[in-house]
């Protein structure tokens, strides 16, 4: 059952269902997992004083939903976490470097992590991704994302530009993050974010070209009104 949150955490939390989700739906489709071990969020921030378990139910649902026969909503989502053997644990920290607030969510399969950051900015509390395959960016999410990780060098972004736009696809914008130069295999990823889904076979087919290394795609649910 879900669980009773007072009104005031409900009402400071809203703006963060939208994002959390996205989270988990982004991690969810970086990581291609055939099953996850665990899930970790880490909530940053003024939001960290907040019952946070509203916000944990939305990220079991963006890594959930399409990978289960039954439809997940906020009331079944932490039982159907529990039947599949995923552990869930959620920290809190007060200090959330250069904003406001942050939520971590990382998600564990076999030896592998992976990790992605969020927060929301503005009046309107737009959900941001600041993290994803190891790099950093401040990217508003729209409804539809494309993820490529590629060697890092000239015209690789005119290439996914030109390669999207052949194919009718009107790309919202873009952003590219370097990888820590002292991983072994550091490269860039870059995001792209269109109005319509992306097809698999194009991205499929860019990340055949030479120097790119993987790629991904992931559609959100629009952003509720007035929650």
């Amino acid at each position: 059952s879900l669980p009773a949150i007072a009104s005031g955490d409900l009402e400071a939390l809203g703006p963060f269902l939208p994002l959390v989700r996205d989270l988990g739906k982004i991690a969810s489709a970086l990581a291609e997992r055939t099953s996850v071990d665990a899930i970790e969020v880490e909530y940053l921030g003024r939001i960290a004083d907040r019952d946070t378990r509203v916000l944990t139910v939305q990220v079991l649902r963006g890594v959930l939903e399409g990978h289960t026969e039954e439809e997940v909503n906020d009331v079944n989502a932490p039982a159907i976490a529990e039947e599949r053997g995923i552990a869930i644990s959620e920290t809190s920290s007060a200090h959330a470097r250069d904003f406001t607030d942050l939520v971590r969510v990382a998600l564990v399969s076999g030896g592998e992590r992976t990790r992605v950051v969020g927060t929301t900015l503005g009046q309107t509390h737009r959900p941001h991704l600041l993290e994803a395959w190891g790099s950093r960016f401040n990217l508003q999410l729209e409804g539809h994302l494309a993820i490529f990780s590629y060697e890092d060098r000239p015209g690789m972004l005119g290439r996914v530009g030109t390669e999207l736009g052949n194919q009718g696809i009107n790309i919202i914008s873009a952003a590219v993050g370097r990888q820590p130069q002292d991983r072994p295999d550091a490269g860039a990823v870059m995001i792209v974010t269109a109005d319509n889904p992306v097809p698999r076979e194009i991205v499929d087919g860019i990340v055949a070209g030479d120097g790119f290394h993987a790629g991904r795609i992931v559609s959100l649910q629009p952003a509720k009104k007035g929650v």
